[in-house]
């Protein structure tokens, strides 16, 4: 029975439920895969079992591929399994991510050289997410206590569900269109694959790295991450994070205020207390006391007038000093470099194709004038002028009379054509010859 059921039927896949999951010590997992109308046994050796993506859990629908075979201590028909693929659930979400992330990782959205730096003072900030969950009310909390004098800018849209994708994508791309708006939040709490899914949309990925603003993502807890998170300029674990990250230098400027704050109400108080221990043991005859409380507030007012001074002369200066240090690093972006050096390749391919051209044309006039000497010189120009070129029977040039014999065959080359003879006398220069005068 086990030979004709195995070469008979051989490997199948086999579409069911998992039923009865079993994995004992041993780390075979058995199961039965399951419909309504039948069932078949199935085992899934470990070292198989081990090269999986899918986590089998009983209730979840897969495809298995395997071989069909008998048990023969038993006789049961079985299917020992060597392929699991998840049919629904987590494990196909997790196969579309995957594929997904590899899609959009080829098209570049993922590059670092996307990545732009987030403001360290930012005007105002865009927060992208439901209006009702906690993760806004976990980063308004967040930006008050660090930044109290920051704008926060809230787009609503769902952030689970379908069409969810879409309002997150409109909603981040009309509040980065906002005057005023420096960096954008895309933030929610945490959820399940499922409910994180419209964060791993495709077109949802492309308009956060196109977004005009520097995006900062906060989607779920720690562990989770998300396909908006890779294309993000700046990925916090937490709403919170995100929020922290988003108000930059302003909590460290706040606090200095605070600090001043303080130390300023403590010099008004140790001033006060002296006052009033000199008013204490002043003369009782001399003492006018509605006069030195006056003269104590004109001087507590001074003092206040010109510690605020103080105060925004610090904030003046310091503010000026972060804006030196942004026109330097724009000063010095690799981008404006890099231009600089396009535009000077550009002015020297310029001269290289203008000189290139001139010396061709120089080339070409050298070669004319080259041309007319040698045809000035050449030997038609000599034959033109009723001179003849005369040739021995193997082709060589007769320069010497004496070279020839009578009856000889020549070849006589004029300017125009030629003509064929033989020698019917021989004279040589200095005899009289006056047969053609």
């Amino acid at each position: 029975m086990r030979q004709a059921v195995e070469e008979g039927v051989g490997s199948v896949w086999v579409r069911g439920e998992v039923r009865n999951l079993r994995i004992p010590s041993s780390g075979h997992a058995y199961f039965t895969l399951g419909d309504p109308a039948a069932q078949l046994r199935a085992i899934c050796f470990r070292s198989t079992l081990r090269l999986q993506t899918v986590d089998l859990r009983d209730g979840m629908e897969v495809l298995a591929w395997g071989r069909v075979g008998v048990y023969e201590p038993r006789g049961d028909l079985q299917l020992v399994v060597d392929l699991l693929e998840p049919l629904t659930g987590q494990g196909a979400l997790l196969r579309e991510f995957e594929a997904r992330k590899r899609r959009l990782a080829a098209e570049g959205w993922f590059s670092a050289d996307r990545k732009r730096p987030i403001p360290s003072l930012p005007r105002a900030v865009g927060v992208v997410t439901s209006p009702t969950g906690a993760a806004l009310r976990d980063v308004l909390q967040v930006l008050g206590r660090r930044a109290p004098g920051i704008r926060v800018v809230v787009s609503p849209a769902s952030v689970q569900g379908d069409g969810a994708a879409r309002e997150l994508r409109e909603a981040l791309e009309g509040v980065a269109a906002l005057p005023g708006v420096d960096v954008a939040l895309l933030v929610r709490g945490g959820g399940s694959l499922e409910d994180l899914w419209p964060f791993n949309d495709e077109d949802l990925v492309r308009a956060v790295a196109r977004s005009p603003v520097p995006v900062i993502t906060g989607v779920g807890h720690e562990t989770d991450v998300t396909l908006v998170d890779l294309a993000a300029d700046l990925r916090a674990p937490t709403p919170s994070a995100a929020a922290e990250l988003a108000a930059g230098e302003w909590g460290r400027w706040t606090e200095a205020l605070r600090r001043l704050e303080v130390r300023l109400s403590q010099a008004v108080g140790r001033r006060v207390r002296e006052l009033r221990a000199r008013l204490g043991a002043a003369d009782p005859v001399r003492r006018s006391p509605r006069l030195l409380v006056d003269r104590l507030r004109l001087k507590v007012d001074g003092l206040a007038d010109r510690a605020g001074a103080a105060v925004d002369r610090r904030l003046g200066e310091a503010r000026q000093g972060l804006s030196g240090l942004e026109l330097r690093a724009r000063a010095e972006d690799p981008r404006a470099r890099l231009g600089r050096w396009h535009e000077r390749v550009s002015q020297l391919s310029m001269r290289l194709h203008r000189g290139m051209v001139e010396g061709v044309d120089r080339r070409r006039r050298d070669v004319t004038a080259l041309a007319g000497r040698a045809d000035a010189l050449g030997p038609y120009r000599v034959l033109g002028r009723g001179y003849a070129l005369v040739r021995d029977e193997v082709g060589r040039v007769v320069r010497d009379a004496g070279a020839c014999r009578p009856g000889q065959p020549l070849a006589v080359t004029l300017a125009r054509g030629g003509l064929d003879v033989e020698v019917t006398g021989v004279w040589h220069p200095g005899e009289e010859d006056d047969r053609w005068t």
